[in-house]
């Protein structure tokens, strides 16, 4: 799939649409600045809902951490105790 800067920015646009519901989900005004983006292009919609599914995928996903350079020497996870 080719996207050219059109594209790009539309799809920045659309994270930043839905990080700025997420930060503020009962700001009205966002809200409506949000609605009116959508009614712009009907592309919007469709960015817009694989940016929500994304997000939330994203948010699904636990995030991974490069072990430590000591941690060679430790135990496989299924032998350590929990508590």
């Amino acid at each position: 799939m080719d996207s050219g800067p059109q594209d790009d920015a539309m799809w920045q646009a659309a994270l930043g649409w839905v990080m700025a519901l997420h930060e503020s989900p009962a700001d009205r005004g966002v809200r409506d600045k949000l609605a009116a983006w959508l009614a712009e292009d009907s592309a919007h919609r469709a960015v817009y809902d694989e940016a929500r599914r994304v997000w939330l995928l994203t948010g699904l996903v636990p995030a991974s951490q490069p072990p430590a350079a000591d941690e060679s020497d430790a135990p496989p996870p299924s032998t350590v105790a929990r508590r």
